[in-house]
Parts: structure tokens; sequence; C-alpha cells
């Protein structure tokens, strides 16, 4: 990895952390969830910090299957997130702005991946990703159909 490339993948990695940051705030602070209820309701937020945890080993062990990791959770939560929240106000745009980060971040690992030829990183990281990913994705789906009435509350829906 170059030292341009790890200072691209440092201030993508700081900007996700303050879109985590920001919507944990409103959510732990604002809000007043519960801890599960954060972890289902932001579900952008647990999936963003195993990507900047995957991100940080990644600077340690040089492993690239690191960089892939949070993958599944990332695109289904962020990029997918993309399409299914409005963009009608400031706040719907702050939303919208860290799912695009989270997309870019998503992007910027796949890319120093492939342009390494690390197919064998990515295929265990997506391998992993997927393993503990949709888990993850089928267990807040579920929470959020059984308690339909509060996610509708809680994100102004």
């Amino acid at each position: 990895m170059t030292k341009s490339e790890r200072v691209t993948s440092i201030t993508l990695a700081f900007i996700l952390l303050l879109t985590v940051i920001n919507s944990t705030w409103y959510f732990l602070g604002i809000a007043k969830v519960s801890f599960v209820q954060w972890i289902v309701f932001n579900a952008c937020a647990p999936s963003s910090i195993v990507s900047l945890l995957g991100l940080f080993i990644f600077f340690r062990t040089k492993n690239r299957i690191w960089l892939s990791i949070a993958m599944v959770p990332m695109m289904f939560f962020g990029t997918m997130g993309l399409f299914v929240f409005p963009w009608n106000s400031a706040n719907d745009l702050l939303v919208q702005f860290s799912h695009i980060v989270m997309t870019i971040n998503i992007a910027y690992g796949l890319w120093i991946t492939l342009k390494n030829r690390d197919y064998k990183a990515l295929g265990n990281g997506l391998l992993a990703s997927v393993l503990t990913g949709i888990p993850f994705i089928a267990f807040t789906q579920q929470y959020c159909r059984i308690h339909a009435e509060e996610v509708i509350k809680i994100l102004g829906i």
C-alpha cells in the first residue's frame, strides 16, 4: 500500500467514524433507545465499526482479508440505504451522506484488494462477511418486523 493510499484510507475511515459518532449520538443521546435498539435501528453503525476495526487490523497485519470483512452488512445497510431512505430533508441528506461514505469505504477496500490481485483474501473476507453479516441482517430485519411501531416512531417514518 502506497503512502497516498494509506492517507486516503485513513481519511475515509475518519469520515466514516464521524458518521458513526453522529448517528450513535442521535440514537443513544437524543432518541434514548436501548443498546439493542441502537444496534437494530442504526445497523449502519455496528457494520461501520466492524469495517473500521478491519481496517485497523489490516494496517497492523497487512492481511487484506480484513478489508472485506464487513462488506456484506455495509452493502446491505449502507449502499441499499441509498435507495430505501428518502432524500427530502436536511436530516435525510445527513443519513444519505453516511450511506455514501459507507459505500465509498467499501469500494476503496475492494479496489485495494483487487489492485493487488489478492483474490484469496477477497474470497475469504467475503465468506467471513457472509457468515457473520447474514445472521446480523436477519436479526435486525426480524426485530424490526416484530417491533414495527417502535421503528416508525424512532425513525420518524
